[in-house]
């Protein structure tokens, strides 16, 4: 008995090819480059922690915000006492 054709993967898409492509990002190839699931990036989108555009039901995001936002996090990364958390609550 034969089963279904297997479908092919497509490669998991680099952070940085996807920021320099210039198209706009959907859900599912920003949570495979930045390795998380694609729940958490709707959850950041919920919540406002992550830029995003709103095309009629659509979620993209735009390579140029993404980029400004992903240096935001390394800056405060960097400013970050060892062990603490950036940006959380005192």
């Amino acid at each position: 008995m034969r089963g279904r054709p297997k479908k092919e993967k497509s490669p998991i898409p680099s952070l940085k090819d996807l920021l320099s492509r210039g198209d706009l990002i959907s859900p599912e190839e920003l949570s495979q480059a930045l390795r998380v699931a694609q729940v958490t990036i709707y959850q950041w989108v919920r919540r406002g922690v992550i830029p995003y555009l709103k095309i009629e039901a659509l979620v993209r995001f735009d390579p140029q915000e993404m980029q400004a936002w992903l240096e935001s996090k390394r800056r405060a990364a960097r400013r970050a006492p060892a062990g603490g958390q950036a940006g959380a609550a005192t």
